[in-house]
C-alpha cells in the first residue's frame, strides 16, 4: 500500500478522508478540494487534528483514511 503524504497526494490516489470526533462522535467527510485551496498542496493530515465542528463540544476532530488498495480498512492518521 502506497502512502498519500500531502493533501495533493491524498487527493490524486482517490483516498477518501473523513474526520471524526472521539468526545461527541461527530463524523464529517474530509472536503481536500478545499484544503489544497486554502492550505496548499504541501498540508499533511498525518499526526494532525482539529477542533471539533459541533458548536457545543469542546473535542477534537481526528483524521481518517480509507486507502484505495485497503479494501476498506481505515487507517488513522494521528
Amino acid at each position: 500500500m502506497s502512502r498519500a503524504g500531502t493533501v495533493a497526494e491524498l487527493q490524486a490516489q482517490g483516498w477518501p478522508v473523513m474526520a471524526r470526533c472521539l468526545t461527541c462522535n461527530l463524523e464529517m467527510d474530509v472536503r481536500l478540494d478545499v484544503l489544497l485551496r486554502e492550505r496548499g498542496p504541501e498540508l499533511s493530515l498525518w499526526g494532525r487534528s482539529a477542533r471539533c465542528r459541533s458548536r457545543r463540544c469542546q473535542g477534537r476532530m481526528y483524521f481518517w483514511t480509507f486507502p484505495p488498495q485497503a479494501g476498506g480498512k481505515a487507517v488513522e492518521m494521528f
